[in-house]
């Protein structure tokens, strides 16, 4: 399965509330997406592992992704691990994804940070020729970075996305989580990233390294302000 964007998440609905937009932009314009979650989100106490896994099944599903798993590793205890990489090694060979999106690395909760390096770590190594089935070649093309809370990241987001068209469906995707009332967080934030790109609700992307267009013609749409 060919995958064009692909996120690696903490906890169920970290992409519903950062990245939601995003994803359901990609999937009504006809791109392929899918989300690993590396954790059972069970740790907030809240709702156990299995009702955890079922909301976010629910929450996949109301992103329309093409692939999706959940891993079993625990809550509030993730950690930057060769067993952590490996596990995700299979599933980016098995999507081949074109575009990585993944957690920024300062971002507030531990297991955050964790998934960050665990994704930037994974992402090299499952390039590698031993982690091939059928000598097919694999290498993303871009790694975006999304934040749960702006405030713990130094750096402005270099990317905002609109996000006004699609936040209905966002909004159902964040209720399916409903064991952790995430709604008026994911209302929140969508609404001060907005203010900052001049609309009502946008969405956050951040940059480690030169973004390489093939083209001038991935920048047309963009538009800056002063």
């Amino acid at each position: 399965m060919k995958i064009d964007y692909f996120a690696i998440c903490a906890h169920p609905d970290d992409l519903e509330v950062c990245a939601g937009g995003i994803f359901l932009q990609a999937k009504r314009d006809g791109f392929r997406t899918g989300a690993v979650v590396l954790t059972d989100g069970s740790a907030s106490g809240r709702a156990d592992s299995r009702n955890r896994k079922k909301e976010a099944l629910a929450g996949a599903e109301a992103l329309g992704l093409d692939y999706f798993s959940q891993l079993n590793f625990p809550d509030a205890a993730l950690e930057y691990s060769q067993i952590v990489i490996e596990a995700l090694i299979p599933h980016l060979r098995a999507c081949s994804p074109r575009v990585l999106f993944t957690l920024h690395p300062e971002d507030c909760h531990p297991d955050h940070v964790a998934a960050s390096r665990v994704a930037e770590a994974a992402a090299f190594v499952a390039g590698l020729p031993k982690h091939s089935q059928d000598g097919s070649d694999w290498h993303y093309e871009a790694l975006f970075y999304f934040a749960a809370d702006p405030r713990t990241v130094r750096q402005r987001p270099d990317i905002l996305v609109n996000v006004d068209s699609v936040m209905v469906e966002k909004l159902k995707a964040c209720a399916a989580h409903v064991s952790q009332e995430v709604m008026p967080y994911a209302i929140g934030l969508s609404r001060s990233l907005g203010a900052m790109a001049g609309c009502e609700h946008a969405e956050g992307l951040y940059l480690r390294r030169a973004l390489v267009l093939q083209s001038i013609q991935g920048l047309f749409g963009a538009s800056a302000s002063l």
